[in-house]
């Protein structure tokens, strides 16, 4: 059981590595682009920017879950690459399906892919809610610096921002 357990803790290290780098890359990308992201917030720029966001982080998860099917498939024995890649996935995912098992002394494998797959899943969310807050956060600094907040709610509808008289 100490050997397989150690597989499994590389192999969460091994993906833990692969999303940290992905990540990093796309926050290097993400400084070149941002005086251009800046100059004009709207939907022509910001969800192409959103959608290659979602596409690269996409990517990160599913070549993590293929690194885990490799090593289900090769060092496992799961009869095909599709069936390992498919019980990668769903623990990965947290989902759990009953309908393959590994053998019993590379159960607790698929229990540690859980736990760096949702804990790496989370990390995404994270980043990508960053990226998004961030972006609406420039939006919102420039309505209040054009006054444009004011314009579009109208004269009865301003937003309270703590000054003159109530």
């Amino acid at each position: 059981m100490l050997w397989q357990m150690l597989f499994a803790l590389a192999l969460s290290l091994l993906s833990t590595l692969l999303h940290a780098l992905g990540l990093l890359g796309l926050l290097y990308w993400q400084s070149k682009v941002w005086p251009w992201l800046e100059a004009a917030f709207g939907p022509r720029r910001n969800l192409p920017v959103f959608l290659f966001l979602f596409a690269v982080i996409w990517g990160l998860h599913l070549a993590e879950i293929s690194l885990w099917a490799g090593f289900y498939y090769w060092g496992v024995g799961l009869p095909t690459l599709e069936t390992s890649f498919y019980f990668s996935a769903t623990s990965y995912t947290a989902v759990g399906d009953g309908g393959i098992t590994l053998p019993p002394a590379w159960r607790l494998t698929g229990s540690l892919e859980s736990l760096t797959g949702v804990l790496l899943l989370g990390w995404s969310a994270a980043f990508f809610f960053t990226v998004v807050h961030r972006l609406f956060e420039v939006r919102i600094r420039r309505w209040k610096q054009d006054g444009t907040e004011v314009q579009r709610l109208g004269p009865k509808e301003t937003l309270d921002t703590g000054h003159g008289a109530a």
